[in-house]
């Protein structure tokens, strides 16, 4: 991993505080050559809230690398491989005004929400 990224599980992940959109925060993750964090279990999930955790101790909401923009209910990670595991709020998503990115943190349940691509959301790197 390179200065500043924190490896687990042979994968690299670096939280980014700047608050960016979707696609903006992606482009950046690509830059440092990664995309948004990708959460296929369990254990990405707890490694994720940590990570999230050890910068921002109230897990305000933070982009992660989920979205169905293309095609409703499609939903992809930005590193191509396929959703095989959620970790929703209760009624999400529920593409409210064509939501279609996803946040971790939202809410009192602090888990995945759809929301509109243009707001801005620090985001985690992997």
């Amino acid at each position: 991993c390179s200065n500043g990224w924190v490896i687990s599980d042979k994968r690299c992940y670096i939280y980014q505080a700047t608050r960016m959109i979707w696609a903006s925060a992606e482009k950046h993750c690509q830059n440092l050559g990664g995309h948004l964090i990708s959460i296929q279990n369990d254990n990405d999930y707890r490694l994720a809230k940590s990570v999230i955790r050890i910068h921002d101790p109230g897990e305000n909401p933070t982009w992660i690398g989920l979205s169905d923009c293309q095609k409703r209910n499609h939903w992809f990670w930005t590193d191509g491989s396929k959703m095989t595991y959620t970790k929703w709020n209760p009624r999400e998503p529920n593409h409210i005004l064509g939501e279609c990115c996803v946040q971790m943190n939202h809410g009192k349940m602090k888990d995945w929400n759809d929301v509109g691509c243009k707001k801005k959301f620090p985001f985690v790197c992997a």
